[in-house]
């Protein structure tokens, strides 16, 4: 069986290496020079002397990309090493207090005594019944194909129900603190989510949960070197990489995939087509409009889909390494509790006091910045392109306050530093990495598009065409980006006659470590 994989983002490249793994003749079309999409980083500074990443900056659940390299017969410390960090993000508040989170129960507990004295029994219970909601949760409705309503059947559905998966995140997480400020801290990721803590529902506290039971990996080199050892991976199995090599259609013929069109003109011929581009943009410019009629990629239903927030990023090249801050800052100002419909929907920047995400990289991996400087980036949620804004004026003005802003979470004195920096808005995620919208989180996790109601894997309507990526099922973020790409190898393990995808779905056990934890890349 020979597959075609559009995009050489991280979904692409677990699917590659799966479905190399597998057996199948696999080639790979980037339109980069570079494997990764959103994950290939930036090099800035006059002489090239700062990189960063451009996508994830967080690994959860290593065991599961682990499984994808192993199952092929792989190491993956072979071709990257991971590093669990000594603390998950450092959370600072409105009121000038913070929150120091880790994977180390112990020192979480006494953390959030610290900061909520009488509170941490609270937490103790909070994580014990979290960690019984995951493993519910996890390879039940997250490493599971949603292919038909059947996903919410009663018998999948009546382990779940004493979680209260109705409650919003933001009432769960207050029915168990009673205090703002951790209930916030522990339910930030849903703006990643497209959502807000009260619009969200409860069943992603599993995300917080993942953090605070296995740690926050970083990959060694950034997630740039992640791409390419998995691109190295997947050509040692036998994948053929076309880079620089956009796709300008794929190729339907009877309702069946049949191969994709390059904008050279060069038709290349598979029997599946697997595509990891963004689902929205590669729906409306890569498959024609009558392949799509009526169904949920359809012009029409993707104009009426609700998108997540885009963000504003400033990548800072500095002469100094702020040593005392965490490789993961969150600023949580204010404004994160505001429920008017402005900020429920992401429809205005706060150009004042917004929340914020800082990556200081440095003090765990000197890759990517001379000896004494530092390269870190900060992410601010904006809206995405679906509403008017002078962009220019918003950049102009972030660039402007984000230095200044660092003090918030410790960084004093930043613009005093900065000897190089770009910046990305909305409409540079949209026009340079082709993201529909600029929404970076692609399509929002509400309830009418999650599992079955969400675009699906495998094209119902296509034979032969798979999605994997943000914008399908599970969703967004790089585990289940992952996890996507291993419901696409389920199924073409299973049409290819090898059966179900071997040692899938993985859950990995709690207090488990992958087993190359500490191990260094090889190659």
């Amino acid at each position: 069986m020979k597959a075609l994989i559009v995009g050489a983002g991280p979904g692409g490249l677990t699917a590659a290496l799966n479905l190399a793994g597998l057996g199948l003749d696999v080639t790979v079309v980037e339109k980069e020079a570079v494997p990764g999409g959103r994950m290939r980083g930036l090099t800035f500074g006059e002489a090239g002397e700062y990189q960063v990443d451009t996508g994830p900056s967080i690994l959860q659940l290593p065991q599961v990309l682990e499984r994808v390299f192993r199952r092929s017969g792989l190491a993956i410390e072979d071709y990257v090493t991971l590093e669990r960090l000594p603390t998950s993000p450092r959370v600072c508040f409105w009121d000038g207090s913070h929150l120091d989170t880790t994977w180390d129960q112990a020192r979480m507990e006494a953390e959030v005594e610290r900061l909520a004295p009488g509170k941490g029994p609270a937490y103790r219970r909070w994580f014990e019944a979290t960690r019984e909601k995951y493993r519910v949760a996890y390879g039940t409705f997250m490493a599971h194909p949603a292919d038909s309503l059947g996903y919410y059947g009663p018998l999948r559905l009546l382990p779940a129900v004493k979680y209260k998966p109705w409650q919003t995140l933001y009432a769960h997480l207050d029915e168990a603190f009673h205090d703002d400020r951790l209930s916030y801290a522990f339910s930030y990721p849903a703006k990643y989510l497209g959502l807000h803590p009260t619009t969200c529902s409860s069943v992603f506290s599993v995300i917080p949960y993942l953090e605070l039971e296995f740690g926050v990996w970083h990959v060694r080199g950034g997630f740039r070197a992640l791409a390419r050892g998995m691109m190295k991976a997947a050509q040692d199995k036998g994948a053929t990489f076309r880079l620089s090599s956009p796709v300008a259609r794929v190729l339907v013929e009877g309702r069946r995939a049949r191969g994709v069109e390059l904008s050279s003109g060069e038709k290349l011929l598979a029997d599946v087509v697997v595509v990891n581009a963004d689902l929205p943009y590669a729906a409306t410019t890569l498959l024609e409009a009558r392949w799509r009629a009526g169904t949920r990629l359809s012009d029409a239903a993707l104009g009426r889909a609700k998108y997540s927030c885009s963000a504003f990023m400033l990548y800072l090249g500095l002469d100094t390494v702020y040593q005392d801050a965490p490789h993961h800052l969150v600023y949580l100002s204010d404004a994160v509790r505001r429920t008017d419909r402005d900020a429920l929907e992401d429809r205005r920047a706060d150009l004042e006091d917004p929340p914020f995400y800082v990556v200081n990289p440095q003090v765990t991996d000197r890759a990517g910045a001379p000896p004494g400087h530092s390269a870190l980036y900060v992410l601010v949620p904006t809206p995405n392109t679906s509403g008017q804004h002078d962009w220019k004026h918003l950049e102009a003005e972030l660039t402007r306050k984000v230095p200044g802003w660092l003090a918030k979470v410790g960084m004093k004195d930043v613009a005093r530093h900065v000897r190089a920096q770009v910046a990305f808005t909305a409409p540079t995620w949209r026009d340079e990495f082709n993201v529909h919208r600029g929404a970076v989180f692609s399509l929002s996790h509400a309830w009418t598009q999650l599992g079955p109601l969400r675009p699906r894997v495998k094209s119902p309507h296509v034979e032969g065409l798979y999605w994997v990526g943000g914008g399908t099922h599970p969703g967004s973020g790089l585990l289940t980006i992952i996890e996507s790409a291993n419901i696409a190898a389920d199924y073409l393990s299973r049409a290819s006659g090898r059966g179900a995808l071997a040692d899938w779905p993985h859950v990995p056990e709690v207090g488990s470590l992958p087993v190359s934890e500490g191990a260094p890349g090889r190659r």
